[in-house]
């Protein structure tokens, strides 16, 4: 059933990994099972090889990295990833390709607004990110100490001279989306994507 939906959804089936909130590297391929093709919190498909890929979360961040010649990489974002360095990792992924990042995205998120953050892991979070704690802390809506998990992601990304186009509002404060912190909630949402040549 679930590979029927990703064919009408993507033209083919996607590849996802079990998520472990690390650094792990999962090259994808067509030959690859499906739909879940190992652990990993990030995932490469070549440009040779346009295997749709996903990224599922409920507040954590689905990074997606898009080279110049097509290879597509896809982050798993959530504190735990970023304090480890997934940022770095995710772009090392085009070191040696000759590609340069033509496009940098990340999906839904949680905001601070709803992400109440200890000091300790907050400290993690900067240095994993290679930035200052007062960089990434903010209040939530009730006033206490949070992770402003967007100014992370920009803050991982600037350190290597890309800028980040962020998609969609607060998980927590939209029930559009999944919210594991907020709602408690056991369902994903996902992100996809793939590169095509377009027809001349």
């Amino acid at each position: 059933m679930l590979a029927e939906r990703q064919q009408a959804l993507v033209g083919s089936q996607l590849a996802l990994a079990e998520q472990v909130h690390g650094i792990e590297v999962s090259r994808v391929d067509s030959g690859h099972g499906w739909p879940v093709v190992g652990r990993a919190d990030v995932l490469v498909a070549e440009h040779d090889e346009p295997v749709p890929i996903g990224i599922w979360a409920a507040d954590c961040a689905p990074i997606l990295l898009i080279g110049s010649s097509g290879t597509v990489v896809a982050a798993h974002g959530g504190w735990r990833g970023l304090a480890a360095g997934v940022i770095d990792v995710a772009v090392a992924q085009f070191g040696g390709t000759g590609q340069s990042i033509r496009a940098a995205l990340v999906g839904p998120v949680i905001h601070a607004c709803c992400y109440e953050f200890g000091s300790d892991d907050l400290e993690a979070v900067a240095a994993g990110v290679h930035a200052a704690p007062e960089t990434v802390l903010a209040t939530t809506a009730t006033g206490r100490q949070a992770l402003d998990v967007p100014a992370a992601i920009n803050a991982g990304f600037a350190v290597h001279g890309i800028d980040v186009e962020s998609s969609g509002p607060c998980t927590g404060c939209d029930d559009r989306w999944f919210s594991h912190r907020v709602r408690g909630e056991p369902g994903r949402h996902a992100v996809i994507a793939w590169s095509a040549r377009l027809p001349a």
